[in-house]
């Protein structure tokens, strides 16, 4: 087994309409990051998401795929499909729980903005698409997906770095 400095991870955070992914080498270096769209209807786009994870499957070829648990069961069958492609590439899947992920960052008061803002000065890489801090009126930034799977891989190294016997494990 690689240790985790060695480890190339693929995170996904899985949205409604779209997933974001960073892929690391090890706990201190970010490869690649982007986000990703798999609508319906007149805006549908042509690429299903299997596909689309299968491509980033085969480009990266990663260690091992960190997804959030998944609470709704409109993300467990989004999850079902990602499970498929990870199993046609012999790619072993690792959910995190929403407590293991704020436990990365000194817990839960830390909202989005100032998560994302820690994770540019750990990965200045990804200063590029930090998106501006969020107004109550508005939505969500879509780059704002690519800040949570990079707490997704933080959450996961710092799992590895210092296993929590109270806190759950990845399966």
């Amino acid at each position: 087994m690689l240790e985790p400095y060695q480890q190339r991870i693929l995170c996904l955070d899985i949205r409604p309409r779209s997933f974001a992914f960073v892929v690391f080498e090890g706990p201190k270096v970010v490869l690649d990051w982007g986000a990703r769209s798999f609508r319906r209807g007149v805006n549908a786009v042509r690429v299903p998401l299997g596909l689309k994870v299968a491509r980033l499957l085969d480009e990266y070829a990663p260690c091992a795929l960190v997804l959030e648990r998944p609470r709704t069961s409109k993300h467990l069958r989004i999850v079902a499909a990602i499970r498929k492609q990870a199993k046609i590439h012999k790619i072993p899947i690792r959910l995190l729980s929403a407590k293991t992920i704020d436990a990365a960052f000194s817990g839960s008061n830390d909202n989005k903005d100032q998560i994302a803002s820690v994770l540019t000065t750990r990965f200045p890489d990804l200063l590029s698409v930090l998106p501006p801090k969020r107004k109550p009126w508005r939505s969500e930034d879509y780059r704002m997906s690519i800040f949570d799977a990079a707490a997704l891989g933080t959450a996961y190294f710092e799992q590895k770095r210092r296993p929590d016997p109270t806190l759950p494990q990845p399966q």
